[in-house]
Order: structure tokens, then C-alpha cells, then sequence
């Protein structure tokens, strides 16, 4: 579920804010003080080291508890509409406070808030295990634990960037930020596909969440030993949240200009937006899909859909390395339908199947998972597929927005796509939601599909591209 997938949500502002530093740019950076030469390399850089063991461990501890909570959703409803509520607590806050948070955290010591951030929600983390103890507790319950735990994180994510520039001397900005932001990614993969797995089995659920809860409480004491940044205020950020709401709101109008004013941007703007609410989306649907369908527990659900974290990882490695073979418009296009045919033939599997055997399948014994139905491996492949699909959607026009956004405003560009995709995804996340306890996850997943396959019609319409055959003979 990214994503944090989260998770990218007010990130990308900051980080903008930190790789360019304008702030900084009359004085020397506390690093450079205490180590006197920005060629010092980041890896002998005490509190470098200290932040980003603190950012690697809390984010893969936060992902984990975002899997807890999926079980844990499914195990007391049995409904995809309350896993679409318990997302949507999740992400939320990112739209509501993503932007406000930022003007708070300038104003106070960014050490403190770390501190303060970590402890607070390693607190509210001890209480996901009230739950998976079976104390009966309403998901309501449950629901504003996940909104309390989300707003809380939006001031560590500020916090966490604006420190980058206090403890990294500016000529190593830019391999620190890009460390950050691998780290980022692979504590989805990590937390969510094998750590948060792995303690639900070895613990059960409620285990999971006191092993997390601890981890982020001792990113609290990693993080005490970083130098005060209190009064470092930055000029260019808001001061106010009317001002910070003004901003938005202007940064808001200048990417519409942007954007719709070249088509092939608002077409590359639109896919992006897709993928990331198809994410959500899916990532929502599949412990459901996994019970009722493939006779798979919820907690095992996530080993059916890790092939396609596998097809991603290729999938990027491959376009790193060939990607300039291919001509981006017909990747991304290419991607959308491969996208539909696995969701669809996922879901047109499950209900023919469901209807020749009347709901019993065949069943096959697999390592992990047990006694399960024959279609589990069938819907491993179409994952591993949908992954290389899924990224040949995203490269592409992520880089299309990167190529053609002007400098001064691409690191706008990303915090607010971020912030509207988030408030995108709230309608279908309900909505496909809702339609699979009322239909069925396998229709849904094979509605989903058709409505991906039209997208990918549309986008064929504006923007066909060059087959890499035509574009090979073409330059022969």
C-alpha cells in the first residue's frame, strides 16, 4: 500500500526545499563547522548516519504496522468498504495537514519534533496491539488511532528533510537526499512485503505492533544526539497557514497553466495519477480477494501479490538499462493494457472458476501458505506481469513531468501532484470499495480492468507512440 506508500505524500516539498537550500546559501552548515570540509563523505558523518538509520527504521517499522492494520481490518470485518475507510484514515491527513504541518515545523527546533514524533507515535503504536489481543475494541476505534498516527507522522516527514541541510555539508546535499529516497522506497518493499509478514507469523498481529512500536521509539533516542536547529528559520518557506494556504493555492494555479497548456504533460500527469490510485486501490482489494477467493488468510494475502514487488524492482533495473530502446508514449501505453489484462484476467479467472466449482476449487498444498486454490499460482504470474506493467506506466511519465516542468517549478510540480493524488484516490477507494462487498472483488478487480484497458485506449488516441520494431527499422 507505497507508499508510503505512503506514504511519498508532503515529502517531495521539503526535499525539494533541502536538495536547493536557499536558506543556506549565506552561512556554513553546522556539518561543515564540525567536520570542516563539505567533501566529507556522508558515510563518516555521525548524525547523517543517526537521521537515516532513524528514517530507515521508522519508515520500514511504520509500513509494517500499515500491514497489521489491513489483517487486522479484514480478520474483524470481512469488508473491503472498512479496509477503503481504514486507507483513507491513513492518507488523509496528508492532504489536511501535509502543507500546515511544514509551516509548524519551521517555526520549532527540528531535533525536537524528531524526538517528539517518534515517541508520539511509538505511543500510539502500542495501541494497534489492544486489538490484536482481541479486547473487542470497535473499529471506530481503530479508525481514529489511524488518523492520529497519520497526522503525526506529516510533522516527522518536514522535519526529517529540513535536518538533511543542518548535518550534511552542502557538496553532499544531493547524495544524501538521493540515499533518503532509496531508502524511502525500499522500506515499502521491506516492511510491508517481508518484515510485517514475517512478525505476523512469528507473533501474531499484536506482536507486530509492540516489535514496531518499540523500533520507532528507539528511533526517538537515535535522533537525540542531533544538533539543535531551533531559530534557523527559513525565509523562504510560509510563515503563517493563511500564507501557507495562499501558496498552495498558487502553486495550485501555476502547475494547471503548466500542465494544461501541453497536452503531452496533462496526458503523462493523468497516468501517473492512475498508477498511484490504481495502487491504492488494489492494495486494498487483495486481503479480500485472498480470503474469500483464493482461500488464502489475510495475513499470507501479501506473499500472492509480492511478485508483482519482484516485477517492479526488474521491471525499473530493465528500463535503467534498455529503457532508452523503447519510445516513452508507447511504454506507457503498453503498460496500461498489460496493467488491464492482468487485473482483468485475475478477475475473470477467480469468477470463472468460483462458478464451475461453486465456490470450492481445486485445492493444492504451497510452502507458507498451505491448502489453498489452484488459481493462487495462476495470480502469482499475472502479479509478477502486472508489476513490469505498473512501472512501464510510471517511468515514463514521471519522467515526461521531469523533461518538460521548468526548474523553478518541477519540485512544485511533484508536491502538489502528490497531495491531489491523494485527494484523487478518496472517491475510488470508496467507491470500488463498496462495489466489491456489494458484487464481489473478482467483478470488481475485472471492472477495474476493463476501465484501465479504456484509458489505455484514450491515451493510444492522444499520444500513440512508435513500436520499438517501427522505431528500430525507422533508424536503420
Amino acid at each position: 500500500m507505497r507508499r508510503e506508500l505512503t506514504p511519498h505524500d508532503a515529502r517531495s516539498a521539503p526535499l525539494a526545499a533541502a536538495i536547493h537550500e536557499p536558506a543556506q546559501a549565506a552561512t556554513r552548515t553546522p556539518s561543515e563547522d564540525a567536520f570542516g570540509s563539505g567533501d566529507t563523505s556522508i558515510w563518516h558523518n555521525r548524525d547523517f548516519l543517526l537521521l537515516w538509520l532513524a528514517q530507515a527504521i521508522s519508515q520500514t517499522a511504520q509500513n509494517a504496522i500499515w500491514y497489521g492494520i489491513v489483517v487486522l481490518v479484514q480478520r474483524m470485518s470481512h469488508s473491503s468498504t472498512q479496509l477503503s475507510l481504514a486507507v483513507l484514515t491513513l492518507i488523509i491527513p496528508s492532504v489536511v495537514f501535509g502543507v500546515l504541518a511544514g509551516v509548524y515545523v519551521d517555526r520549532w527546533d527540528k531535533r525536537t519534533v524528531l524526538i517528539a514524533t517518534n515517541l508520539i507515535r511509538g505511543g500510539i503504536a502500542f495501541s494497534y496491539a489492544t486489538f490484536g489481543l482481541g479486547w473487542g475494541l470497535p473499529l471506530g476505534v481503530l479508525f481514529l488511532i489511524n488518523f492520529l498516527f497519520s497526522t503525526v507522522g506529516q510533522f516527522f516527514a518536514p522535519a526529517e528533510t529540513s535536518m538533511i541541510p543542518t548535518v550534511v555539508a552542502r557538496p553532499r546535499l544531493l547524495q544524501a537526499n538521493s540515499l533518503f529516497h532509496l531508502t524511502f522506497t525500499a522500506s515499502q518493499l521491506v516492511g510491508l512485503v517481508v518484515l510485517g509478514p514475517l512478525l505476523a507469523k512469528l507473533g501474531g498481529v499484536d506482536g507486530l505492533f509492540v516489535t514496531m512500536a518499540a523500533a520507532i521509539v528507539l528511533c526517538g533516542a537515535l535522533v537525540w544526539p542531533l544538533p539543535s536547529s531551533r531559530g534557523e528559520h527559513d525565509p523562504a518557506q510560509p510563515t503563517s497557514e493563511e500564507e501557507a494556504i495562499r501558496g498552495v493555492w498558487h502553486d495550485v494555479r501555476d502547475i494547471w497553466h503548466f500542465v494544461f497548456r501541453d497536452r503531452i504533460v496533462a496526458l503523462a500527469m493523468v497516468q501517473w495519477t492512475i498508477g498511484a490510485i490504481l495502487g491504492l486501490v488494489v492494495a486494498t482489494l487483495v486481503p479480500g480477494f485472498g480470503e474469500r477467493l483464493l482461500h488464502v488468510r489475510a495475513e499470507d494475502a501479501v506473499f500472492v501479490m509480492a511478485p508483482a514487488g519482484i516485477g517492479m524492482v526488474a521491471g525499473t533495473a530493465l528500463l535503467n538499462r534498455w529503457g532508452d530502446r523503447f519510445e516513452k508514449h508507447w511504454l506507457s501505453n503498453a503498460g496500461l493494457f498489460i496493467v488491464a489484462a492482468c487485473l482483468g484476467l485475475t478477475g475473470g479467472l477467480a469468477y470463472a472458476v468460483a462458478l464451475v466449482t461453486s465456490g470450492n476449487p481445486p485445492l493444492i498444498v504451497l510452502p507458507t501458505l498451505g491448502e489453498v486454490s489452484v488459481l493462487v499460482l495462476p495470480v502469482m504470474l499475472l502479479a509478477l506481469i502486472a508489476g513490469f506493467g505498473f512501472v512501464a506506466i510510471m517511468v515514463p511519465a514521471q519522467t515526461f513531468l521531469q523533461e518538460r516542468a521548468p526548474v523553478e517549478l518541477r519540485g512544485r510540480v511533484f508536491a502538489v501532484q502528490l497531495m491531489l493524488s491523494n485527494f484523487a484516490s478518496i472517491v475510488p477507494l470508496l467507491l470500488l470499495g463498496g462495489l466489491a462487498d456489494v458484487i464481489g472483488v473478482d467483478e470488481t478487480l475485472l471492472l477495474i480492468g476493463i476501465l484501465i484497458a479504456t484509458a489505455g485506449g484514450i491515451s493510444t488516441r492522444i499520444a500513440p507512440g512508435i513500436a520499438p520494431w517501427h522505431h528500430a527499422r525507422s533508424t536503420n
